[in-house]
């Protein structure tokens, strides 16, 4: 009976985990139709999963390596669910006590409390998403901790109650239920436990040592009625300052669109945030703090790109070729920023 786990343990089930995301990051992407239809909640989550990978290193001790975990999660950090997925990961890291194993108890403990961590990022945060799922996963190791006999007994059992879960998402949303699918980042979460699952009834540590870089996600053809979205550019950021104000954070972006998520220390925040003004956002918070990185995807195009191409190539220029608005939208030009 496996009734503790080192870091070890957690380095390579958390692989495996991140494989399985990779491999199905195109169905992911296809179930993409909130908050926005851009097609790319796959992509983001994993980037955010590659990112965490690339910065470990195996590592006896379970709270070095729940750690390496959390800080790499919030520095890769990619997309709506992405950051909100990071976040709980720090959340967890930061719960766990300093131990070199981990005791069944004990794990589900610091879950229940990192979940905590996971609502007070978003701004909104809507039932029927990635946040339910985690949070019901979470909650149903917790109610059950005491009579699971091993790790391999926690994670069977708890995977069962997080596809209910996630098969429930679609009757929480209209969204969902209009297009009739399940919500994207919630499949990426259970995607990612699957993965876990069978590295642990397998034992095949071998097959996920690397992630190799030539994983390819199976192509979905299946269109799925979406909408334009409200607010045209998703925003991220990464930033640097003394003593962040969560909610005043919050409240800022608010007032630029929606789709809000905060996460990270007192320190260094990764913020997201759909609005039409990325410009006004990044010129304001650059006088209170140091923006470590941005990033601006115009989900216009994406959304296009996905559901109205209108030919069978894309056309990339640079912004120094100053293309009229209009030519740009009617032949679907996509400019990179230098």
């Amino acid at each position: 009976m496996q009734e503790r786990i080192n870091g070890r343990n957690l380095y390579y089930t958390f692989l495996a985990g991140a494989q399985k995301i990779i491999e199905n990051q195109a169905e992911i992407n296809r179930l993409n139709v909130f908050p926005v239809a851009d097609a790319d909640t796959g992509t983001n989550m994993a980037s955010t999963i590659r990112t965490i990978v690339d910065s470990l290193t195996p590592d006896p001790s379970f709270k070095i390596t729940v750690d390496a975990i959390g800080v790499a999660a919030l520095s890769g950090a990619r997309g709506n669910s992405g950051i909100i997925f990071a976040q709980f990961l720090y959340g967890f890291s930061e719960e766990v006590s300093d131990c070199d194993e981990i005791t069944i108890d004990d794990f589900a403990e610091s879950l229940k409390r990192s979940i905590r961590y996971l609502y007070e990022s978003v701004s909104n945060p809507v039932e029927g998403t990635i946040l339910t799922v985690i949070r019901e996963w979470v909650e149903y190791i917790h109610l059950h901790r005491k009579s699971f006999d091993s790790f391999p007994n926690m994670f069977t059992e708890s995977y069962e109650a997080a596809k209910k879960s996630l098969s429930e998402t679609t009757q929480k949303l209209k969204i969902l239920a209009k297009s009739n699918v399940v919500d994207a980042g919630a499949k990426g979460f259970v995607v990612f436990l699957e993965g876990m699952l069978e590295l642990i009834k397998t034992r095949n540590i071998k097959e996920i040592i690397q992630l190799s870089g030539a994983l390819q996600a199976v192509s979905v053809k299946e269109e799925i009625p979406v909408e334009y979205p409200e607010f045209r550019y998703c925003t991220e950021a990464m930033l640097e300052g003394d003593n962040f104000s969560k909610q005043d954070l919050m409240s800022f972006l608010e007032g630029y669109g929606n789709s809000v998520v905060v996460a990270g220390s007192k320190r260094k925040q990764r913020i997201h945030v759909h609005t039409n003004d990325p410009a006004s956002i990044f010129s304001e918070l650059g006088k209170s703090t140091r923006i470590i990185s941005q990033k601006v995807e115009d989900m216009v195009r994406q959304y296009e790109s996905a559901h109205k191409r209108k030919y069978n190539i894309a056309l990339v220029t640079d912004s120094t070729c100053d293309l009229p608005d209009n030519v740009l939208r009617e032949f679907q030009v996509y400019p990179v920023a230098i």
